[in-house]
């Protein structure tokens, strides 16, 4: 069995179900790169920044989702809408140098609005996968045709512009985290979406419908609240002061977090759990015990002003 059959045969169905939607034929070319060294650590890579070893009585995930499979919705999103090759592997490699516990490590970096602290030079990171290197060659690409997701703005754009990674991240967060969305809303709303050219002359995704993107903004805020409540903002910050522990007692360095999974990083804990500081710091973090009145860091905001066709959501 091939590693991208192995990673469809143990995906969730509903997922299944959900690249389907946004690609009804999924592109062949895409699955080498899927198997890559790079893209197959993605797959043990929490795509909610490691809270899947937080506070169960909180954390009440449907299943695991990986961010190989967000990079690989992602991608099926810029394609249905461009068929363009470069932008598409863009898409899928725009979070291939994502660290363990993805922004939770922007809040050890004290990044807490912008978290962004975490994005280290993509090109850099990939060129040590030599498997992906080879690719390249093969179908006479470069680096940068795959690294410059940020110039690219399907892709990636500033708040509160409307991209791929933005609106994949609204729909499996509602899907999967909060709950409050499901497979046949998520059809019925994509298939409300076009590919339009704003008045920055930038690509953009928009939609078609005013009712439709009402639920959108809807569902994004719903998340907005979630990610800004008091559990979440202490769960990352308790899983960062966790790393940091282990990094300044030398059992891991930073930089290894770009190396290793959320996984490998917990069973260093688990094996560590006879060191008093290590022991209190993890059962903080998963007994999520905090003063709801303790001095905090605002934290990023999620807004976004969807266009209808070429009219702002907050110009209607």
């Amino acid at each position: 069995m091939t590693k991208f059959n192995e990673y469809i045969a143990n995906l969730n169905p509903e997922i299944k179900n959900y690249f389907k939607i946004l690609s009804p034929v999924f592109p062949s070319f895409l699955i080498p790169f899927i198997e890559t060294k790079t893209m197959m650590r993605l797959k043990d890579i929490g795509y909610f920044c490691g809270m899947d070893y937080g506070n169960p009585d909180y954390y009440h995930f449907k299943y695991y989702l990986s961010t190989l499979d967000h990079s690989i919705s992602t991608s099926l999103m810029v394609w249905s809408m461009t068929y363009n090759v470069k932008k598409t592997l863009a898409a899928l490699f725009h979070d291939g140098s994502s660290p363990a516990f993805r922004h939770s490590i922007d809040y050890y970096n004290k990044d807490f609005k912008k978290q962004e602290s975490t994005e280290i030079n993509l090109e850099e990171f990939l060129v040590k996968d030599k498997g992906l290197m080879q690719l390249l060659d093969t179908y006479h690409l470069s680096l940068k045709d795959i690294a410059d997701y940020k110039n690219i703005p399907i892709i990636d754009c500033e708040r509160p512009h409307m991209c791929a990674d933005r609106l994949d991240g609204i729909f499996l967060t509602s899907l999967v985290w909060i709950q409050k969305t499901n497979i046949s809303e998520i059809r019925k709303l994509y298939q409300n979406t076009i590919l339009v050219v704003n008045d920055d002359g930038e690509e953009e995704i928009s939609l078609i419908d005013p009712i439709n993107v009402d639920r959108i903004v809807e569902l994004n805020d719903l998340i907005d609240e979630e990610t800004n409540c008091n559990e979440d903002y202490f769960s990352m910050l308790y899983l960062s002061e966790l790393v940091r522990v282990l990094i300044n007692k030398k059992l891991i360095k930073y930089e290894d977090l770009y190396v290793l999974t959320d996984l490998d990083v917990f069973k260093i804990v688990k094996n560590n759990l006879n060191d008093l500081e290590i022991k209190y710091r993890y059962e903080r973090f998963i007994n999520l015990s905090f003063n709801p009145n303790a001095e905090r860091q605002l934290v990023k905001k999620r807004n976004i002003d969807p266009l209808i066709y070429q009219i702002r959501y907050s110009k209607l």
